[in-house]
């Protein structure tokens, strides 16, 4: 809450009129009707007696310790997503750094927009050198979670941080982020709370919950730890195993039910490795096809309750400007630009999102 509410309201719980604030402070009634319409602050040396005079402390005058609840965090972040979607990337993170500036001790507030901002750019389009710009004020929002006092928050930001810093050849940043995670962790606590709401018939909650886990343990766990076993095979001159690999990645997102899209993450990673540019384009073909495959999360057995909450959308149109930008940018792709079925397919699909 701004301080010209704290003072407004509290003025008006102790029964005071704004003629009377004036009175005890020695300033004009005006200046007190300013200061509760927002159009200018106290002074700074009547700090102090005005908070004496509302029986309020400072931190409470001055919004020190408050913070915004989940339901607020996430309301927000609703709105930034539509403020991206209908403007820019720009607009939304002005928006974001504003209120991580109106309320800098949430640590929700400043995770959340991280991770917001964080994935918005990725789906941006915009160029590598312009996404930089960016790039390094989302670090430093981890950053400042990492350092906070909410255990899963952090252990959740220095995760992220240990692989951002990893892709910038961070090494030793990376190193001690990863040794500032804990090396064990008690009883998965989600399968604890599952298991809580199923006795007290919480179903939808306990459903949402293992939903949610499953999603993100087959996307993010699952694909990750496959990409780089697959990569690893490759580099030990291993092509068969990657290869096998490669299948039974596909095989894992048909059976967790995930977007096509993600069938060709791992095969892609295995080409690009081993820089086969025909094999390569192939791939990028079929995942550009995927990715303009509707996938109907909520019609799965596996993420029903998840999907009603989780808005998910999986259109070409939203994420192309991104994936084209990343295969015309990236390093891993160099070796493709010069080849002219590359070319033709970039071509192709820019014409697809009005580029």
């Amino acid at each position: 809450m701004p301080i010209n509410f704290i003072i407004r309201e509290k003025r008006k719980e102790i029964g005071l009129t704004q003629e009377q604030i004036a009175d005890y402070l020695g300033v004009s009634t005006p200046a007190v009707n300013k200061w509760e319409s927002g159009a200018s602050f106290p002074d700074m040396t009547l700090l102090a007696p005005l908070a004496r005079l509302l029986k309020v402390d400072l931190n409470t005058l001055l919004c020190f310790d408050e913070g915004l609840s989940e339901q607020e965090i996430s309301h927000f972040c609703k709105e930034v997503i539509e403020t991206i979607q209908k403007s820019d990337f720009e607009s939304g993170f002005t928006m974001a750094t504003a209120k991580i500036r109106a309320y800098p001790s949430s640590i929700g507030l400043i995770h959340s927009a991280a991770m917001l901002l964080d994935g918005a750019l990725i789906l941006s389009g915009m160029s590598a050198d312009v996404k930089e710009k960016y790039s390094g004020k989302i670090i430093e929002l981890y950053e400042r979670v990492a350092e906070s006092d909410d255990k899963k928050l952090r252990d959740g930001a220095v995760y992220i941080l240990a692989s951002k810093y990893t892709a910038l050849g961070q090494y030793d940043d990376a190193q001690k982020m990863l040794n500032s995670l804990p090396e064990h962790t008690a009883m998965d606590k989600d399968q604890l709370q599952a298991n809580l709401w199923v006795k007290q018939g919480n179903l939808t909650q306990a459903a949402e919950l293992l939903e949610r886990k499953l999603y993100m343990t087959a996307i993010l766990e699952l694909q990750v730890t496959l990409t780089n076993l697959a990569v690893i095979a490759v580099k030990e001159g291993n092509d068969q195993q990657a290869a096998q690999i490669a299948q039974l990645a596909r095989e894992t997102a048909r059976l967790f039910g995930l977007w096509d899209y993600y069938a060709y993450i791992v095969p892609l990673e295995v080409a690009l490795t081993k820089e086969d540019a025909g094999e390569s384009v192939s791939l990028i073909r079929s995942m550009l096809e995927a990715a303009f495959t509707p996938w109907e999360l909520s019609q799965s057995p596996l993420y029903g309750h998840f999907a009603e909450k989780a808005h998910f959308s999986s259109t070409g149109a939203r994420i192309l400007p991104g994936l084209l930008s990343e295969l015309e940018n990236d390093s891993k792709y160099a070796f493709l630009h010069a080849d002219p079925a590359f070319q033709q397919l970039i071509a192709q699909y820019r014409c697809k999102c009005g580029s």
